[in-house]
């Protein structure tokens, strides 16, 4: 970052703007929101005078301001800018497909594991994909050399690499504020979208999320899915290498600790207490949503009640649920449900001067929810799984006068934190009711020792602490990442495309070399997946249509294979890595001599490790054989193809084969078959003065330093590479392709 103090922006960018704008008779009322993240921030920004204390010239925050585009005016907009907050301008169809749609039917159950509710719909994932870029496209403007873009959340796992295309000389950091589920869950997400939420997080300098579990699945899900190497809190990505580490959100602990101290505060906690007068309180407040666990709370209350019937009389549960996505039908039912269960509890075990549940459904003012923290003899926060959980925080530094017992979630990541509390699983509601039973006889003394011990572990590590201390480590990533950057390919940008575009045109004969999977399809787990689609079969058809222009498939895939989905093509193809190419009449022909007479006992050996790792197969092939460890895990699957290395490299010594380190793949094949020898053949073959090779892995960078120095050599995805350009992806190639052809079309007469 720049170092002259003082000149450096912080540009927050989170799904919502940290205000609601409210319109009522005509005009527009802004007012500060309540969310965990927006008051969050706000509290850190406080803290450190708006960013200077920390250097930072300004603090500009980009969200969505909850008006639709249509509703949104010049007017709010201004107001908005004011106030340091820029709007990125959502359609009503974009909030529904995008936000309600991605977000919340996708990626918030199956992060949360609760892979019943999750819904994948092609149309979900195309709307996140342009909400991202729109995000960009307002953040992008904002965005000088130095400066510090933190992305927030769930919503926006896309952008950091949006971000770090264009500018690369930002320091970018991403937080997730829920929990990054296990690979295997992760797994259940179609390989295009979790290729691209992976790559798109890896954009960032830094990376984090509020627990060490998180961590670990992130990086396991790296390792499996996009073959990185990952360890040691740092993803090496290529020439990139991102940080990865837990960083606990937290609270204002002052403003909590005080808060009995306040007038109002008192006020209300004086009253409660004369109206709940002789009464133990359990309390509990959480949003409708089916991860909070309402309904499990509900029953082990009532479990406690019947097996401790002394208690009946004694104690009540305040149960306070603040509404969320109103008008869905999943939660209406799911609200239905549980004044179903508030009802028949009271209902059942109810007595004329004593109700059982307390139920409030509705927004409480923050006065009245501080009042209810100080006055809660037993906070009983069971989420069945949230990415940290505030409330359990706030419960705890709002206990001035150290009494109270906190029964919290194993599965909320302030568990990790909050080691005094009393520890149970949400879905043992035994185990809930006897937590209940003991918070509510334990002894003064003991409640105090465990309150003082998490308030001192909330009071070091609060909200301030939990912001400088990201920033800080964004800044050493950012740095460090930039002393360590070696000479790149350049992106293949607007300006790119247009100028290879153009000398494609240009050109009187054209050769395109491009690799098979990863690079014209993605990656799929299992080799026979990866069929060609209509509109890629459509796409090299009309490049080879166009005339003087000659397209190569060149693949390490068997003949087999490429000529059963590509053999109607008029290209040519070049299986096996060039130990075969079929010519653009459909003919094969072996490009080089070679001997396999090692197969056999290569095929014994990898037959031996494919035991050993559950998930790999060998595949064989007219010219090589290879073992594949896509679907092992990570550190599994690296371990077992580092040792079957080495026993190859034993194995085959003095003969003509060689081993070859792949993506997830080790293969043994003829020694000097290889993709540069068939691209160096085609070239010489054809003579073009126009030639461009595009590929993913390892075995195409011999492809790329084969080709005259006048090549276009295009890496797909991030890594090592000797090519001259790079494109994400495998979609961001095909339109690079499909840019190609169109150079070529006539184009329609004038009228």
């Amino acid at each position: 970052m720049r170092s002259s103090g003082g000149n450096v922006k912080l540009v927050i960018v989170s799904n919502r703007l940290p205000v609601s704008v409210v319109q009522r008779d005509g005009a527009y009322e802004i007012r500060e929101a309540v969310g965990g993240l927006a008051t969050a921030v706000r509290s850190f920004l406080r803290a450190v005078e708006g960013g200077k204390a920390l250097g930072l010239s300004e603090v500009v925050w980009v969200g969505w301001s909850g008006l639709r585009a249509e509703a949104e005016t010049e007017e709010v907009r201004g107001r908005l800018r004011e106030m340091g907050l820029v709007t990125v301008p959502l359609a009503g169809e974009e909030v529904n497909l995008f936000y309600e749609g991605f977000c919340n039917s996708t990626l918030w159950p199956l992060f949360h594991g609760l892979i019943v509710y999750t819904v994948f719909e092609g149309r979900f994932w195309d709307a996140y994909v342009r909400v991202n870029q729109k995000f960009a496209e307002v953040v992008l403007p904002l965005v000088e050399p130095g400066d510090i873009v933190w992305v927030h959340d769930y919503h926006l796992m896309l952008l950091p690499a949006i971000i770090r295309d264009a500018a690369p000389d930002a320091a970018v950091g991403f937080f997730l504020h829920i929990p990054f589920p296990p690979a295997e869950v992760f797994q259940l997400m179609p390989p295009p979208w979790r290729s691209a939420i992976l790559d798109g997080v890896l954009g960032a300098d830094l990376v984090g999320f509020h627990v060490h579990e998180y961590v670990n699945n992130f990086l396991r899900s790296v390792a499996k899915f996009l073959g990185y190497k990952a360890e040691a809190g740092a993803v090496y990505a290529g020439r990139r290498k991102v940080k990865v580490g837990a960083f606990p959100i937290s609270i204002d602990f002052d403003f909590f600790y005080n808060s009995s101290l306040r007038e109002d505060v008192a006020a209300m906690i004086k009253e409660f207490r004369q109206r709940l007068r002789g009464l133990k309180i359990v309390f509990s407040i959480d949003r409708l949503d089916y991860t909070k666990g309402n309904l499990n709370r509900l029953r082990a209350w009532e479990r406690f009640l019947k097996e401790n019937p002394e208690w009946r009389g004694k104690a009540t549960f305040i149960m306070v649920v603040t509404p969320s996505r109103t008008g869905v039908p999943q939660y209406e039912a799911m609200k239905r449900e549980i004044e179903r269960e508030v009802g028949r509890i009271n209902g059942e075990l109810g007595e004329v001067d004593w109700t059982p549940v307390v139920y409030i459904y509705r927004f409480i003012p923050t006065p009245t929810l501080l009042a209810l923290y100080n006055v809660a003899d037993v906070a009983l926060i069971t989420p069945l799984r949230d990415g940290m959980n505030l409330v359990a925080k706030e419960y705890v530094a709002s206990r001035r006068n150290c009494t109270g017992v906190l029964i919290l979630s194993e599965t909320a990541g302030a568990a990790h934190e909050l080691l005094q509390a009393l520890i149970v699983n949400p879905n043992d509601e035994g185990g809930v009711a006897a937590a209940i039973k003991r918070a509510l006889t334990m002894s003064e003394e003991e409640q105090c020792r465990r309150i003082e011990a998490m308030q001192e572990r909330i009071r070091q590590h609060d909200v301030v602490r939990w912001a400088v201390d990201f920033i800080h480590a964004l800044a050493e990533a950012h740095l460090e990442a930039q002393e360590a950057a070696q000479p790149a390919a350049a992106p293949v940008d607007g300006k790119t495309a247009e100028s290879i575009a153009a000398a494609f045109s240009a050109a009187a004969r054209r050769l395109l070399l491009l690799d098979y999977d990863g690079t014209l399809v993605p990656h799929y787990p299992y080799a026979y997946q990866a069929v060609p689609d209509a509109e890629l079969l459509a796409l090299l058809r009309e490049l080879a249509a166009h005339p003087e222009t000659h397209v190569a498939v060149v693949s390490g895939r068997g003949k087999e294979f490429l000529e059963a989905w590509l053999g109607n093509l008029p290209i040519y193809i070049v299986a096996e890595h060039g130990a075969f190419i079929r010519h653009s009449d459909g003919n094969w022909v072996q490009i080089f001599p070679f001997d396999t007479e090692w197969k056999a006992a290569v095929r014994r050996v990898m037959e031996e490790f494919a035991e050993l790792a559950p998930g790999s197969y060998v595949e064989e092939k007219q010219s090589s054989i290879a073992w594949h460890y896509r679907n092992v895990e990570p550190e599994v699957g690296e371990a077992i193809a580092a040792r079957l290395i080495e026993a190859l490299g034993g194995l085959l010594a003095g003969t003509t084969a060689a081993v070859l380190k792949g993506n997830k793949v080790v293969e043994v094949r003829p020694a000097g078959v290889n993709k540069g020898a068939a691209a160096r053949l085609l070239v010489e073959k054809l003579n073009p003065d126009f030639v461009l090779a595009a590929g993913d892995d390892a075995t195409d960078e011999d492809m790329f330093k084969a080709l005259p120095p006048t090549a276009y050599t295009v890496k797909v995805g991030r890594g090592e590479t000797a090519a001259k350009y790079y494109v994400p992806s495998y979609k961001r190639l095909r339109e690079l392709l499909t840019r190609l052809s169109k150079s070529l079309r006539p184009t329609s007469p004038q009228p």
